[in-house]
């Protein structure tokens, strides 16, 4: 019998609360859904796992940032969270380096992302002066 994208999320989010390790996690869920010929379903089991674990207070974001994040910007996207999302019992910070960036940060959380990385502010510059000139 197949099992639901709900069954197979509600089954990951019980593994991550007993504290699985999320590569072993990973590799099971990959091979079980290569061998149902199931794979274009990860994204939306993915979307499923974060609505889940959001409904339980615990809400996951990624920041892409251009080098570590200092502690007190750590606290300050928190705070920043917190106000997105105040019924958040947790906050799980998922902290990408990305060299490419040239500074500034990327924040997405569930549903809604904020891009303020300098190349963001540089394109929105030029719109305005393209559009300005126009």
């Amino acid at each position: 019998m197949r099992a639901s994208r709900k069954k197979i999320a509600q089954y990951i989010c019980d593994r991550l609360d007993k504290g699985e390790n999320l590569n072993k996690l990973s590799k099971e869920v990959a091979a079980y859904l290569l061998s149902e010929h199931r794979s274009s379903d990860l994204n939306s089991i993915m979307r499923d796992v974060i609505a889940l674990r959001a409904a339980d207070g615990k809400v996951e974001a990624e920041v892409v940032v251009a080098h570590e994040l200092d502690p007190k910007i750590r606290k300050d996207l928190e705070k920043t969270i917190r106000t997105m999302r105040p019924e958040a019992k947790q906050i799980i910070l998922d902290e990408k380096v990305d060299p490419k960036l040239i500074g500034g940060l990327k924040l997405s959380v569930i549903d809604k992302s904020l891009d303020l990385s300098v190349r963001a502010k540089l394109n929105r510059l030029k719109q305005m002066t393209v559009q300005g000139g126009a």
